[in-house]
C-alpha cells in the first residue's frame, strides 16, 4: 500500500510567513527542528534546536505530537520519530509531516521503514533541483510502504531502539576512553618536563 493511504503528508511551515522580531511585543517563542536537528537514527539531535519567534500562535498542524515521523526534504533524506520528549516543536517547510492514521501502523516502525536502504534508493531517484536536492512530498506520498503484522511492527522498533541506544552507549565509552588516554599522555609528558 501506499504511504499516502495509511497516514496524512504535509509540508511543515514557511517561517518566514511567521517570523517576529526581536523587539515585537506580541512574539510568541516555540523550539524549532533544524536540518542539523537529525543524524542517522530516528532520533532528533536535541542540541540542535533553535528558538523561533512568531508574530501569532502557530496551528497545531505544524507543531510536532507524540507519534508523527518528521521527514528531511533535502538531501540526506532521513526520518525521525517524534516521541514525548520532542513534542511540540515547530516544524519547518524544508521537513515533511507524516501523521499515521491507522491503529494498526506503528509510527517507529514506519520512521525506520522510511530510513531503509531500498526506500532511500528509491528517494534518491526522485530528488530534484541541482542547487538545493530536494524530494516532493507527492514521492513521500508514493513510497509502497510494507507492513508487517503490528507484532512485529513492535518488536522491530523496539530492536531498533536497542540498537540505537547500545550505539550510543558505545560511542560514549569510546570518547571517555580517548579522555582518558588524553589525560594519560598529558600527565606522563608533564611528570617527565618536572624531571628534567
Amino acid at each position: 500500500m501506499k504511504l499516502k493511504e495509511i497516514a496524512t503528508i504535509r509540508t511543515g511551515l514557511v517561517l518566514s510567513r511567521k517570523k517576529a522580531s526581536p523587539y515585537d511585543e506580541r512574539k510568541k517563542r516555540y523550539q524549532q527542528i533544524t536540518l542539523k536537528s537529525f543524524s542517522n537514527t530516528t532520533t532528533l539531535q536535541r542540541q540542535y534546536f533553535d528558538e523561533f519567534l512568531s508574530t501569532e500562535s502557530i496551528d497545531d498542524k505544524y507543531i510536532s505530537r507524540p507519534g508523527d515521523v518528521v521527514v528531511r526534504l533535502r538531501k540526506p533524506n532521513v526520518a525521525v520519530y517524534i516521541d514525548e520528549k520532542s513534542a511540540g516543536l515547530v516544524i519547518p517547510s524544508l521537513m515533511c509531516i507524516v501523521r499515521v492514521k491507522e491503529s494498526s501502523v506503528n509510527s517507529a516502525y514506519l520512521a525506520h521503514y522510511l530510513n531503509s536502504t531500498p526506500v532511500r534508493k528509491m528517494l534518491e531517484r526522485e530528488i530534484k533541483g541541482t542547487t538545493i536536492p530536494m524530494i516532493k512530498t507527492k514521492d513521500l506520498e508514493n513510497i509502497d510502504v510494507v507492513l508487517p503484522s503490528l507484532e512485529v511492527q513492535n518488536k522491530t522498533a523496539e530492536l531498533m531502539r536497542l540498537a540505537a541506544k547500545e550505539i550510543e552507549l558505545t560511542e560514549k565509552l569510546t570518547q571517555q576512553k580517548e579522555q582518558f588516554s588524553q589525560a594519560v599522555l598529558d600527565k606522563i609528558v608533564t611528570n617527565s618536563m618536572k624531571d628534567k
